[in-house]
């Protein structure tokens, strides 16, 4: 779970931290930890750094205690990234709540901020600074050291903030509407893998969605939505992040909006834990394969791999569900013999077992006939010891 800790709305003064807040906080986590759930709590959010002069649709500037209209200590949001009595009462705000939560077994990380990109007058250099003696603070004042990570909106990367120690799990936040049309498996699994490559870090899909913008005449609420929810699902999977759903919409803050979109996806993810269920991803990377006419990836390591493919016609607004025959997938450089199961991607169930081998050029796997997409699994034999 990925937490947004926001002020309080029965009001707070600048550093200080609503009584009543924390004690409602506190309950969340509480909860999470009788149904053993894990959170990532975010400390800071872009909107109420943002005073909407560059046209966001949400800046909550005018609301916050920090600002000087309220009688905090800024005069603009950008006083925040700067070494400023706002900054400093702000880091005494974060280390507070790092230190009341620091106990708590559920709490796997910590989110500095949500979007830094976004406060209004942001540099790359400004945030840099500000990530680095933020997460100088989360770390003193917790002694078992948790990962911290800073995030940008969208798939936006600065290469000095991602590549800063501030940032030790690098976080996006794919929405599909722009450039992709709403292909959001494609661009999670572009995302995710560049990301790895580049900063060689732990990759998190800190939400995501078909649209950023409320679900109210977009693909969020197409009627082939679930269709693209459940392949950005079985994306995330094979894409190498460290998570496999965040929907934004789907997720909770539709709550916000009330286009009645979290009720449709309560089992969206089903199939998919069906089948990562007791897969050991130790050593895990993407994998080069080649499968003409289809979406998707392959991931593992020398003895076990996982895949899922799509049809690549099947795309929004529709999404249409097409069966397919006769087709391949190739992979390079994973000699030798290995048993192959096929899994229907609606049920997560195994339809078919299969043994494949290359000595010779690539590996070589003819899927079964499906409709949408498929999943698969491929485990190497383990050696016969040698006899005496």
């Amino acid at each position: 779970m990925r937490i947004h800790f926001t002020y309080s709305p029965a009001g707070e003064k600048a550093g200080e931290i609503h009584p009543g807040m924390v004690q409602a906080w506190d309950a969340v986590l509480d909860a999470a930890e009788k149904h053993r759930l894990a959170v990532l709590p975010v400390l800071g959010i872009w909107s109420d750094w943002n005073d909407g002069s560059n046209g966001e649709t949400w800046h909550l500037w005018e609301k916050n205690p920090f600002n000087a209209t309220l009688n905090g200590p800024a005069k603009r949001p950008g006083d925040l990234l700067d070494d400023t009595p706002c900054r400093q009462l702000w880091f005494k705000r974060l280390e507070t709540l790092v230190k009341h939560w620091a106990p708590r077994r559920c709490i796997v990380g910590w989110e500095i901020f949500s979007e830094v990109d976004l406060i209004t007058g942001a540099t790359e250099d400004r945030a840099v600074e500000f990530a680095a003696r933020a997460a100088a603070v989360v770390r003193a004042g917790d002694p078992a050291h948790r990962p911290t990570t800073v995030s940008q909106a969208g798939v936006n990367a600065w290469p000095k903030l991602l590549s800063n120690d501030a940032v030790q799990i690098v976080s996006v936040h794919p929405y599909a509407a722009h450039p992709f049309g709403g292909n959001l498996d494609e661009l999670i699994l572009k995302t995710v893998r560049e990301r790895l490559q580049t900063y060689r870090k732990p990759v998190l899909i800190g939400e995501c969605g078909l649209d950023w913008a409320p679900p109210r005449g977009t693909l969020d609420v197409a009627p082939g939505a679930e269709v693209g929810i459940r392949h950005a699902i079985w994306a995330s999977a094979v894409s190498g992040a460290i998570n496999g759903r965040m929907l934004w919409w789907q997720d909770g803050w539709d709550q916000f909006e009330k286009a009645d979109v979290c009720r449709y996806y309560q089992q969206a993810a089903v199939p998919t834990v069906a089948f990562v269920k007791g897969v050991d991803f130790t050593g895990f990377a993407p994998v080069a394969c080649d499968a003409p006419g289809l979406v998707g990836g392959m991931l593992g390591n020398d003895h076990r791999l996982i895949g899922w493919f799509r049809d690549a016609q099947c795309v929004p607004p529709q999404w249409t569900l097409k069966k397919l025959s006769g087709r391949e997938v190739a992979l390079v450089g994973n000699p030798g013999t290995w048993r192959v199961e096929f899994f229907d991607a609606t049920s997560g169930r195994v339809i078919k077992t299969h043994t494949v081998k290359a000595t010779k050029g690539p590996l070589k796997i003819a899927l079964p006939d499906f409709q949408g997409s498929i999943a698969l699994k491929l485990m190497a034999p383990i050696p016969k010891p040698p006899e005496k």
